[in-house]
């Protein structure tokens, strides 16, 4: 197994030697994951204009995938589901993964 020493003067193991510890370490990184519904745009007055009950369209109809981003980059979409029978909560149904960098 390599050593390395590091500015501190602290020895440790490098990449290949950090195993299953390593990975339980990574695991457990915590990521910024948000679900986008859609998008728009428009000038700051409209914006400074919108009063309750607005309708704001979006560039994605009904029934459309939603994205799953991850750290600002599209991993996954999905569908929205009802998570009880009364409908009050929701979640994503993950319905296809995109490939790496790609959208």
């Amino acid at each position: 197994m390599t050593h390395v020493s590091t500015a501190g003067g602290q020895e440790g193991k490098t990449a290949e030697g950090w195993g299953v510890r390593g990975h339980d370490a990574v695991m457990r990184i915590p990521v910024s994951v948000r679900f986008v519904l859609g998008a728009t745009r428009m000038p700051v007055a409209k914006l400074m204009s919108l009063t309750r009950g607005a309708i704001i369209p979006l560039d994605r109809k009904v029934g459309d995938l939603i994205d799953i981003v991850v750290n600002d980059q599209v991993v996954a979409r999905g569908e929205i589901v009802a998570l009880d029978e009364e409908a009050t909560r929701f979640g994503i149904s993950v319905r296809e993964v995109t490939q790496p960098g790609g959208e």
